[in-house]
């Protein structure tokens, strides 16, 4: 008996301790966007202000609140106040292969390989390389794409838009050879051969026989696997 009164007692010295809170956010992937661009899972909301951000278990041994909204996992963002941020293209960019911060054309194949992997498109983009970055700062050419890929189209973009990649699969899906009139940019070739290098307007050339995307990819863009609380508050 004593032992269940000493238990009891514990409990409620326990929840005594628990500050109150409006509501409480918890399972999130949740964006802080402070100086370490740190992400928590859990935050507690009072009187219109976040007053603690932290693990769901810190947040709940620490607050208590009539409201909890479990966010299951999703992604849960400060509110965008940019208003030249391209959004859009960078829901568009997150369902193609990220080639940003690649040190060398391997870790851009093997990026390419892992995504192909997973999503298994009947055509694979992307957009981030820059050869500037790597030891051998040298346009790549086509060849261990069309290795890798020899039946599946392969187009990726340079980081500023300006050149782009495409293995010969996506060369003869365009209708593309050598003597292929072009203006306005580049088709670079070496030894009388294509290198899968097309830069500026020509790129215009492969790019048009890209499948077009569905309404589902556009969806996606605007509206990714996020938990959006209707909280005029910002993380």
């Amino acid at each position: 008996m004593k032992k269940l009164l000493f238990l009891f007692l514990m409990l409620i010295l326990a929840c005594t301790k628990q500050e109150k809170a409006d509501l409480l956010v918890i399972n999130g992937n949740i964006y802080t966007v402070n100086d370490s661009f740190a992400k928590a899972e859990a935050f507690a909301v009072k009187e219109g202000k976040i007053i603690a951000v932290g693990s769901t278990q810190e947040i709940k041994n620490n607050y208590r609140s009539s409201q909890t909204i479990n966010a299951e996992g999703k992604a849960i963002y400060p509110g965008f106040i940019d208003a030249h941020c391209h959004f859009f293209g960078l829901g568009l960019a997150e369902q193609n292969v990220r080639l940003e911060g690649t040190k060398s054309f391997d870790e851009v194949l093997d990026r390419i390989v892992a995504f192909q992997k997973d999503k298994n498109l009947d055509y694979i983009t992307g957009r981030g390389w820059d050869q500037n970055d790597w030891e051998v700062k040298e346009f790549p050419t086509k060849d261990k794409l069309d290795s890798l890929f020899p039946n599946t189209p392969v187009a990726i973009t340079r980081v500023d838009g300006h050149a782009l990649l495409a293995n010969q699969a996506a060369i003869d899906l365009a209708g593309v050879t050598t003597q292929t009139p072009f203006s306005g940019g580049y088709i670079l070739q070496k030894d009388g051969k294509l290198t899968g290098i097309f830069i500026d307007n020509p790129m215009r050339l492969i790019r048009a026989k890209i499948p077009v995307q569905g309404k589902e990819t556009f969806i996606n863009a605007w509206f990714p696997k996020v938990t959006i609380a209707k909280l005029a508050i910002p993380l």
